[in-house]
Parts: C-alpha cells; structure tokens; sequence
C-alpha cells in the first residue's frame, strides 16, 4: 500500500462529523400596536370629552337664573308685607267704627219720633246737634254715608229689604225708601244700606 492510499484510509475512517438536520421552527409572529388594538377583546365605550369652559357657562347661567328668581320672591314678598302693613294701618279702626253706627242710629230714630212739641224742641235740637257732632266724626275718620234714594239698586253697596210695584215718577230696580243708611270707611264697605226697591212694571 502506497503512503497515498493511507492516508486516503485514514481519512475515510475517520469521518465527518454528523450534522443532524435542522428542523425549521415556525417563525414568531410579532403583533403590531394597531394589530393589538384590533384584537378580539371588546374596546371600552369613550365618553365624549367635555370642554370645561362650557360646563362652567352653563352652571353660571343656572346660578344667575336661580339668583333672579330668588330676587324677585323677596321683592314679591316685601311688597306683600307692605301692603298688609298699610291695610292694617288703614283698616284699623273698622271694627270699632262699625259698632259706633248704631249709636247714630239710636240718635236719628229720635229725632224721627220727637215730634214738633213745643216741650220737645230743646231735646230735638240738641240731639240733632249730637247726631250732626258725631256724623262729622265719622267722616273725619274716612267714614261716609252711601248714596240711595233715587239711586239704580247696587248690591254691592245696598241689601233690599222689600220689593213694591213701581210707582209714577220712578224707575224699574230704584231704591224709593231707605230704612238704615249705609256707610263706606275708606274704600270698603262698613255696612250697605237696607232700602226698598221698586220693581217692573
């Protein structure tokens, strides 16, 4: 054997080195932030951005109308308080004024049935002096006397006692005879008068 073949033997007992095979591996896949995003898992509802400054318009606006309205209660209220005041100022000697009528009621019946004696003329002349004193009382305390014979019946002011046929020289619904006069104090009426009041023909 030559030294050619040797090391021709040799070489090939030693052998190459076994190379195992590479099985290729499935490539890793990296998903991307818009493929994240994109994913299977629901994405939260968004609530819409509010703009601050609109928000705080807004609640000025509604404090500025609740301050309005809270002005306008009190004005309300002050104008209330200030009429009441007033009427109770006004008003206040209505009860009493009411209770004094009968007292000139008592007088003029008096001088209705005094009669023309001679012996009654002093006791005529000073009651009506009495009644004329305490009348001018009366209106000078914003009492007066309401208007009624020969006047169109107003309830308002006046309470029919009794109805008669009219007669010549009247009216339908005119007061022909006052029983009891009638007063107003100020601008309400104290007491109406009772009167008679002639009806249609």
């Amino acid at each position: 054997m030559t030294e050619q073949d040797r090391k021709e033997t040799n070489i090939s007992n030693r052998g190459e080195p076994a190379i195992e095979p590479r099985h290729p591996t499935a490539p890793q896949v990296v998903s991307s932030p818009e493929e994240k995003e994109s994913g299977s898992e629901p994405e939260p509802d968004r609530q819409p951005e509010v703009d601050p400054l609109e928000s705080a318009q807004k609640e000025a606006a509604h404090n500025r109308d609740k301050w309005i309205r809270a002005v306008a209660d009190l004005e309300n209220y002050k104008k209330r308080a200030i009429q009441e005041r007033s009427n109770l100022l006004k008003y206040r000697n209505e009860e009493l004024l009411r209770d004094l009528l009968a007292v000139i009621d008592n007088l003029e019946r008096a001088l209705q049935h005094s009669g023309n004696e001679e012996k009654a003329h002093a006791l005529t002349e000073g009651v009506a002096m009495t009644a004329k004193m305490f009348a001018d009382v009366l209106k000078k305390y914003g009492v007066t006397e309401i208007k009624a014979i020969g006047q169109n019946f107003d309830p308002h002011v006046h309470e029919a006692i009794m109805r008669v046929p009219v007669a010549e020289g009247n009216k339908p619904n005119q007061v022909v005879e006052e029983v009891e006069k009638g007063y107003m104090y100020q601008d309400r009426l104290l007491r109406p008068a009772k009167v008679v009041v002639s009806t249609g023909a």
